[in-house]
């Protein structure tokens, strides 16, 4: 049991003065070899991340099925009712231009026959 122990708090005291050499190793380490380490840190991480964001883009491509024959045809069928309304709005453009040429014709009419009025008034005692 003693032969255990004695291995035990062997091990410990190694792993600890391991530990203890890696600290101080890293703290004595110039900064610039600190920097290169954080850099390859970061630069591992973005290659991690970027294949995380890779993957899940590709599972939601991937997921995304076909479109069924029956989806066609309602597509193509609102496609041909858009045309058809789109059909009636130039249609109803054209209706309201000719209506608001006629108005004008009306008015210009209206303000000729006012002026003509407005002549005989002054003329006629």
């Amino acid at each position: 049991m003693s032969n255990f122990l004695e291995y035990d708090l062997t091990n410990k005291i190694n792993k600890f003065i391991f530990e203890l050499l890696k600290l101080t190793l890293f703290i004595n380490m110039p900064i610039k070899n600190q920097e290169v380490l954080k850099m390859a840190k970061m630069k591992n991480l973005f290659f991690i991340l970027l294949t995380v964001v890779a993957l899940t883009g590709s599972t939601f491509l991937v997921g995304c099925g076909g479109v069924s024959e029956e989806e066609m045809q309602q597509l193509n069928d609102l496609k041909a009712e858009v045309d058809a309304l789109q059909s009636q709005v130039n249609a109803k453009n054209d209706e309201k231009s000719g209506l608001q040429k006629q108005i004008a014709d009306q008015e210009a009419k209206v303000k000729e026959w006012q002026g003509i009025a407005e002549g005989i008034r002054r003329n006629c005692p």
